[in-house]
């Protein structure tokens, strides 16, 4: 183990919002793609409409992800966007995570 008491954990560093298993994997999915359906993005997740309402209002204060109102064809659909800052807090995550289960102890 390491005596330096003062070091930082590499998961202090991991932003607790994200860490949710939940919005982590909206925001895997938001990631790889420009913009998602609410209903597809449910669907994917095998989520109730209630439940990733909640999680994306979280992502969404936290400035993660943008909802937008659209019209397709004379029909409401709400979109939903990991926003640039999101793209960017996400990659810090995924590079402090992988600092986490990357580290080897030390004898």
């Amino acid at each position: 183990m390491n005596d330096n008491k003062n070091a930082r954990q590499p998961r202090e560093a991991l932003i607790n919002v994200i860490h949710s298993p939940t919005r982590l994997a909206i925001l895997a999915i938001l990631n790889r793609v420009q913009h998602v359906a609410f209903s597809d993005l449910r669907e994917s997740l095998e989520l109730t409409a209630a439940e990733l309402s909640r999680q994306i209002a979280i992502l969404e204060k936290e400035g993660l992800v943008d909802v937008a109102k659209l019209r397709v064809k004379r029909v409401a659909a709400t979109h939903v966007r990991i926003s640039n800052d999101g793209r960017e807090r996400f990659a810090d995550y995924l590079t402090q995570l992988q600092a986490v289960v990357g580290r080897q102890i030390q004898s």
